[in-house]
């Protein structure tokens, strides 16, 4: 059975999914003056109405086009390569048709894109591991952001034949099958640049492109793996974990000041990012500690608040909200067998106005199941942020 090929390229390496970014494909990227990419990689296909690059692998290696030769997967990088078909000009005897079979014109026919970040401006030289079979399947054109400079036109791939083989020859004039190491792009600037191919004569077979700062470098066989971007992890959140819908976070060690009432100090517990009480002492034990927040004009309105408290295994904290002395929420830790999990109080339809003083409150309590030194432990009240989200 002969398979159909399509105009999307069909990616042969696997790649796994960032669970912050699953529709995102991989893209190229620039390593330490090198770029390497892999042709059934492209990113976009244009100008394709004549002539298309296909990808040939050793699921898709049937075909009704016109061709010469047989499918060269074998000894392609990651088992696959692009063609541009039909070939209807492989040799000199058959006719060469102008804007058909052949285009000395870069950039007006069956043009890829491959989108490359470039840390590195400057430039970079070119090489293309490439399969000729006969002397009409060997010249392709080279470009960069829709431009096709004189400097990356017409490479030409005369050694090597039956094989593939990288050639960064420009074809001249003089010298049809051009001087080695002659084919180069000059990136800008740093930035994201979009290397271009198209076709020069049909029957290109295409494998890899490999660029470089390096004049002197000289790829061989397969040679470098392509140059994907790989990112570091984004830095998931440890803490308010089921707080996805907010219009504003005060969190109690950044945006609470502490309050010295006469009763017990909060001290700050960095480590949780949390004001807790020091139930060492104590004098400090069964009371409450304060802190407060003073209302800004742009919080003004109507809202839902969600105290997030920390659950203790010493014991079952108590937490108080008010609002300018008023008390508009009390609540109590469940008892755990796990420190420091969230847990999530709310308090509905609360009018906020301008200068309204908003107090949170705790003490450290026992349940007197814990010992700790001839006693028991003492929960320390701790508490994480007040959470507002503004009602419609």
């Amino acid at each position: 059975m002969k398979s159909k090929l399509f105009n999307l390229p069909i990616v042969i390496a696997s790649f796994a999914a960032s669970a912050t970014n699953i529709n995102a494909g991989p893209f190229y990227h620039e390593d330490s003056g090198f770029v390497v990419i892999e042709a059934e990689n492209f990113s976009a296909q244009h100008l394709d109405d004549k002539r298309r690059w296909l990808v040939f692998s050793k699921n898709t290696a049937t075909h009704n086009f016109a061709d010469a030769d047989q499918a060269h997967y074998h000894d392609a990088s990651n088992g696959a390569y692009i063609e541009v078909l039909p070939d209807t000009r492989s040799n000199h005897h058959e006719p060469l048709v102008r804007n058909d079979n052949f285009t000395n014109n870069a950039g007006t026919m069956a043009v890829l894109s491959y989108p490359v970040y470039f840390e590195t401006p400057g430039r970079y030289y070119a090489w293309a591991r490439a399969y000729s079979t006969g002397s009409e399947d060997n010249g392709v054109h080279l470009g960069i952001n829709g431009q096709w400079p004189a400097s990356s036109q017409r490479l030409q791939l005369c050694e090597g034949k039956h094989a593939w083989t990288w050639s960064s020859a420009q074809r001249v004039n003089t010298n049809h099958c051009g001087t080695p190491n002659t084919i180069y792009i000059d990136i800008p600037h740093k930035g994201v640049h979009t290397i271009m191919v198209s076709m020069r004569e049909d029957g290109f077979e295409l494998d890899k492109l490999l660029l470089t700062k390096d004049k002197s470098y000289i790829p061989a066989d397969k040679d470098k793996s392509e140059t994907f971007n790989n990112p570091k992890p984004l830095q998931e959140k440890t803490q308010l974990f089921k707080i996805s819908d907010y219009s504003r976070i005060l969190h109690a060690i950044d945006d609470f000041t502490i309050e010295n009432t006469g009763e017990i100090p909060y001290y700050q517990h960095k480590a949780e990012n949390a004001l807790a009480i020091n139930a060492v002492k104590t004098a400090y034990r069964n009371k409450f500690a304060h802190a407060e927040y003073n209302v800004q004009a742009k919080e003004v309105g109507n809202y839902t608040l969600k105290l997030v408290t920390l659950t203790e295994i010493d014991g079952e904290s108590t937490y108080i909200v008010s609002i300018n002395n008023k008390e508009i929420g009390r609540f109590t830790n469940p008892e755990t067998t796990t420190d420091y999990q969230e847990i999530y109080f709310n308090m509905q339809d609360v009018e906020l106005t301008k200068g309204d003083i908003i107090r949170v409150s705790s003490k450290a309590v026992t349940n007197g199941k814990v010992p700790e030194n001839g006693g028991t432990a003492f929960a320390r009240g701790r508490w994480r942020a007040l959470v507002l989200s503004k009602n419609d």
